[in-house]
């Protein structure tokens, strides 16, 4: 019995769950502060119960939220993924309970503008984190995923049509300045929701083309450690061989990244393009670059494992170069085989 409770309460659920607790205040803080307020209406269900309450006041929000969820929740019992089934269920129940105990929290009710655009980015942050953590708050997230999966229907075009209803049922009920003010809110909280899944810290990929190479990789690797492919170019007018340098950089290294490649080739062709999402070897906070050392080492324990993949014999080595370690064999493919091993030829210089 212990076992398994440590196996089920280990320490990533528990980040989890205080995640999705933190994330589901806000959106509720976000609701009952600013929304309720100022009579706004809000996204999926949590609208479609503001609406119901509107005319039977008898009927929290709160109860009318989680009976709104109970048959998605049922449904999509067969057919989502057990831990984000479970982590929305947790949400959608913290939820209900914070709106019934902040029904009388402290609110504004001054400019509806300042309301809506508040109010989209506080509750768009928390439900933002608890997306990011394996869950959801419910309503159109649950019922667009199923829709997806049984029909093929994309979870935004369900989302947006069913709350283009909620605002077009808000607008003939409300008022269009109403359904204005409200199409603010969700326009702010889907900006929000995106920021905090992707991370608030930008990450870029460059795309380098220039006549020397190596001088280029080395003052990466010595002056921003970061990783660098090196693909084979050929250029579609001169017909001349060119290397293309491809890296992944942070926010705070872009600046340097441009100044450090126009001193050395003035001549230098590059792209730059904003990433949403890195997976491997990369730090994005300022000051976390891999260090020369840690490069050479994740990319040798990378090296360790084998690559379920035939590789061919023009396959191109993109040769690790710095003050610790240097290549000293280039022949790293061998003939005949379907997977890839590290040689034994790079050495430590000392």
């Amino acid at each position: 019995m212990r076992f398994q409770l440590k196996s089920v309460f280990n320490r990533h659920i528990i980040v989890d769950l205080l995640m999705i607790s933190g994330g589901s205040f806000l959106w509720v803080a976000a609701l009952m502060g600013l929304i309720v307020p100022n009579q706004l209406l809000s996204l999926g269900f949590t609208g479609v119960s503001i609406i119901i309450n509107h005319f039977i006041p008898v009927l929290p929000i709160s109860v009318l939220v989680y009976a709104c969820n109970v048959p998605c929740l049922l449904w999509a019992w067969k057919e989502l993924n057990k831990r984000f089934l479970a982590l929305t269920v947790y949400a959608v129940t913290l939820q209900s309970v914070l709106m019934e105990l902040m029904k009388d929290m402290p609110s504004y009710t001054g400019d509806v503008m300042l309301a809506a655009i508040f109010a989209g980015a506080i509750g768009g942050i928390g439900s933002g984190l608890v997306i990011r953590r394996g869950g959801s708050g419910g309503g159109t997230d649950i019922l667009g995923i199923i829709i997806k999966k049984r029909w093929g229907f994309s979870v935004g075009t369900v989302s947006l049509i069913f709350n283009v209803a909620v605002v077009a049922v808000g607008a003939l009920l409300f008022g269009l300045e109403i359904a204005m003010y409200t199409v603010i809110f969700i326009a702010a909280c889907s900006l929000l929701t995106d920021k905090t899944i992707a991370g608030l810290g930008k990450k870029y990929t460059a795309m380098i083309i220039t006549n020397q190479p190596e001088k280029m990789k080395n003052a990466i690797f010595d002056r921003l450690h970061r990783g660098v492919t090196i693909l084979k170019g050929k250029s579609a007018v001169s017909g001349d061989q060119k290397d293309v340098l491809y890296c992944a950089i942070n926010q705070y290294e872009l600046a340097q990244l441009k100044d450090m490649i126009y001193a050395i080739d003035p001549y230098v062709f590059m792209t730059i393009s904003e990433t949403s999402e890195i997976y491997g070897h990369f730090r994005s906070r300022k000051g976390e670059a891999l260090s020369a050392n840690e490069l050479a080492s994740s990319f040798v324990m990378a090296a360790q494992e084998p690559i379920a993949a035939k590789v061919e014999r023009e396959t191109p080595t993109i040769n690790i170069v710095n003050k610790e370690y240097e290549v000293i064999d280039e022949k790293e493919i061998d003939d005949g085989k379907d997977s890839w091993h590290p040689s034994r030829s790079l050495r430590n210089r000392s």
